[in-house]
């Protein structure tokens, strides 16, 4: 019986003792999905993004990228809007520098239309 009891010990000690050995792997599609979300932080493509939802389209990876997909495109339109919206300004900022000089050159003709006048009807007929 001690001899039972020792050996049920034994191999319970061994297996305890034993190396866990086994790691975790990520499923191919959320790899792939990291892997693209990496992409678009360091060069802001979309490309490898728009592949998960492609080869994987029953994943909750899919969902998240094009989620993430449509926010960048979005982004991408907004920035767009942003630049065009920026040009403008600076067009009319010139256009206003521009109008402001123009109305200096104008008063300044008015002023000395106005001592023009002031000679002309001091002078005697």
């Amino acid at each position: 019986m001690r001899f039972a009891v020792f050996f049920v010990l034994l191999i319970m000690a061994g297996c305890s003792l034993a190396p866990i050995t086994q790691t975790f792997k990520s499923p191919p599609d959320e790899v792939l999905f990291l892997r693209a979300v990496d992409e678009l932080s360091a060069t802001n493509r979309i490309t490898l993004l728009q592949q998960v939802p492609q080869d994987y389209p029953d994943s909750i990876w899919a969902i998240r990228a094009e989620t993430i997909i449509a926010y960048a495109r979005e982004l991408d339109t907004r920035k767009a809007q942003l630049a065009a919206e920026t040009a403008e300004k600076q067009q009319l900022a010139t256009d206003l520098d521009r109008i402001k000089r123009k109305n200096r050159q104008l008063e300044e003709k008015i002023g000395q239309l106005k001592k023009l006048l002031i000679e002309l009807e001091q002078r005697p007929q």
